[in-house]
């Protein structure tokens, strides 16, 4: 795949029963990205919809488990990231940009074969033309490039769940070399 890779890598998920979980934001907007997809989005954006972001108190459990060599290059930051169950049909993760990150390391907590899928922005015509997708199974963990315009297929009333450690700096084929050493 060109925007996500499946890690054959552990990271301990226990330490989540010791975790205080805040609210930090809702994610609510559209972007341009989703012009012309598939998706009833006015629906979800008027029916309370949103992509809910998570602090976590232990943060640092979660960090220290990543490759030396990737924690000498940058400290992600980590987010508990809850997807709702909606009762909107068809519901969709509109496709977005995660601005502030150009990559994660996502920790599928819960899932419901929803797909996630990649796309290439036209400036001619101002739309996205998908690229790739894959589905994550509970328990999986992927490297995504979210510089990248992508959506979720979300599955009507089952929530998703995960844990995000999110690069800033790092770009996604940098994070990726870091796990194909595994130093």
């Amino acid at each position: 795949m060109k925007y996500a890779t499946k890690l054959d890598y552990i990271i301990n998920t226990s330490y989540l029963a010791d975790s205080t979980i805040t609210s930090v934001y809702d994610y609510t907007r559209l972007q341009r990205y989703s012009k012309g997809l598939p998706g009833d989005y006015e629906a979800l954006i008027n029916s309370g919809w949103g992509a809910r972001n998570k602090s976590l108190s232990n943060a640092d459990q979660f960090i220290e488990q990543l490759p030396s060599k990737l924690l000498s290059l940058e400290i992600p930051y980590v987010l508990y990231l809850e997807l709702p169950a909606s009762d909107t049909p068809d519901p969709v993760l509109p496709a977005h940009r995660d601005y502030g990150k150009n990559c994660s390391i996502n920790v599928y907590l819960e899932t419901n074969q929803e797909v996630t899928k990649f796309y290439q922005w036209n400036r001619e015509t101002q739309m996205s033309e998908f690229v790739e997708e894959f589905c994550a199974a509970t328990g999986d963990i992927w490297l995504m490039n979210t510089d990248v315009p992508h959506s979720v297929t979300l599955k009507q009333h089952k929530a998703r769940c995960m844990l995000t450690l999110c690069f800033a700096k790092l770009k996604y084929e940098e994070v990726l070399e870091c796990f194909k050493t595994n130093q």
